[in-house]
């Protein structure tokens, strides 16, 4: 119980947080810092605490700075971020990478800043009663039972926060894009970006939407919490949160068509990777397109009767929402951004064990490097390690890829005869009609130039057989050396 100096003094330092009069006069900041409507209420509050409670609340507040550093941790996609930076070794050179931190670094915040939130559970207001002739009077309520009971908790948590939630997803939104750009520069790219700008601004809508109900709003001049202004709040909200719903599923069809036609003419050729990399991504993309289509006809049925019974029958505090469902339909693109990168390094691991397995070779070889010969013609490498050097480069050349494949079916279909010294390695082959595959492949390759390759290739003098190999049949690879090949880098 307190006495009569310290109510005096309470009254002294803190009654000016209290909005008691002229409420609809009140500034946008004299809400923000503002304690409640009711100086007594806040009085009343704290005569009722005991020695107990007032050590329970000071634990209370430790608990909740403890959690709110543990939100980091907590974050549903922390550990999937955790693994992804050790699989890439902490290296964010990458647009992936960058997008990955940041997307955990901004929505994490938002988690971080909704905790903060709970060290504003007390706003000392007016709530009516009606007594049974009808008249109406005011007693105190305490306790905020809705995050819009508290001015500042509202612009910290659901303003603030909603900038952090929201610009993290439209950042992780752009993975999608840069995927898809990795395959193809062609005009039906530019659908991809209109679906994905038109995505980010919905969220965008819905970000400066929270900014329109300002805390002023949030109390009548009585003192009292206005549910009505909220409800109305939260009407337009949920038509908003529908639109992000629609713009998603917008957004993974155009890139599931631009990306399957681009697969699909690249898809001629019978690389393997090829084939892996296109179910991957479609995997990814079929699974947010498939949760939305079922999903969303339940979420569009809430916010239709919730209307019809708030427009037809008055009634305004029908619970209709669907949090649960929307954020469920919102993660699932996020968790295929993970799935999708972890099985796209698994790919491209195993197509390097594979590109470096090859036959030992003879004594004759042992005093020549011959890596670069292992990159030519392991038999691996038809596959996996073409394609996914194609897809690094982005500036595919399809003439170039056609004289890869007609090199690679025919490769072993001519008589080959081989000189070999220390200097210089010179390939003479019978039967092969276009031999631009190695100066194509240089003029697509200038940037990723094997620094261990010291041979040389000429197909221009088919004239003659060597003595070195009679045997006319005489496979390449078995004067071939296993060499660890050059790490295979992707650029997005």
């Amino acid at each position: 119980m307190l006495t009569l100096e310290q109510i005096q003094a309470i009254e002294q330092s803190e009654r000016q947080y209290f909005i008691e009069s002229n409420r609809d006069q009140a500034t946008y900041f004299q809400w923000l810092r503002s304690k409640g409507t009711n100086f007594t209420c806040y009085i009343q509050y704290l005569n009722s605490l005991s020695e107990e409670d007032v050590i329970n609340n000071k634990i209370e507040s430790i608990r909740i700075a403890i959690y709110a550093i543990s939100k980091i941790f907590t974050f549903n996609f922390f550990y999937w971020t955790l693994l992804i930076f050790i699989i890439h070794r902490f290296s964010f050179k990458k647009p992936v990478m960058k997008i990955i931190l940041l997307h955990f670094l901004i929505r994490g915040s938002g988690d971080v800043i909704d905790k903060l939130g709970e060290y504003f559970k007390h706003y000392y207001s007016n709530t009516p009663i009606t007594d049974e002739n009808g008249n109406v009077s005011y007693i105190c309520q305490n306790n905020v039972y809705f995050t819009e009971m508290h001015p500042f908790r509202w612009f910290f948590t659901r303003q603030i926060g909603t900038v952090c939630w929201y610009f993290g997803e439209m950042i992780a939104d752009w993975y999608p894009l840069i995927r898809t750009k990795a395959v193809t520069k062609d005009r039906s790219i530019w659908y991809v970006y209109l679906s994905c700008a038109l995505f980010n601004l919905a969220k965008l809508s819905l970000i400066l939407f929270h900014f329109t109900l300002k805390p002023e709003k949030l109390y009548d001049v009585n003192g009292v919490f206005d549910g009505q202004v909220v409800n109305n709040f939260y009407n337009t909200y949920w038509v908003i949160q529908i639109s992000i719903i629609y713009t998603s599923l917008i957004y993974d069809f155009t890139v599931f068509f631009v990306l399957k036609r681009k697969l699909n003419e690249m898809g001629q050729s019978e690389f393997g990777f090829l084939k892996r990399f296109r179910n991957v991504s479609e995997f990814r993309i079929l699974i947010s397109i498939i949760i939305s289509i079922v999903f969303l006809p339940i979420c569009s049925v809430s916010i239709i009767l919730k209307f019809y019974y708030r427009n037809k029958k008055g009634y305004q505090n029908l619970e209709f929402s669907f949090e649960d469902i929307r954020t469920m339909i919102a993660n699932v693109q996020y968790y295929m951004i993970f799935i999708d990168q972890i099985l796209l390094l698994h790919l491209k691991n195993e197509s390097s064990i594979n590109a470096t397995t090859t036959p030992s070779c003879n004594k004759s070889c042992n005093n020549f490097n011959l890596s670069s010969i292992s990159n030519q013609f392991n038999k691996n490498i038809n596959g996996s390690k073409l394609y996914y050097e194609k897809l690094s480069n982005l500036n595919l050349n399809k003439e170039a890829e056609e004289s890869k494949s007609n090199l690679l079916e025919n490769r072993y279909s001519g008589d080959t005869s081989i000189t070999i010294n220390a200097n210089n390695l010179r390939f003479t082959a019978m039967g092969l009609n276009d031999p631009s595959f190695l100066s194509n492949r240089s003029k697509g390759s200038n940037s990723n130039e094997d620094e261990y390759t010291n041979v040389t290739f000429n197909f221009s003098n088919i004239n003659s057989y060597s003595n070195n190999f009679s045997n006319r049949n005489q496979r390449l690879p078995n004067c071939i050396e296993r060499a660890e090949l050059p790490p295979i880098e992707d650029n997005y």
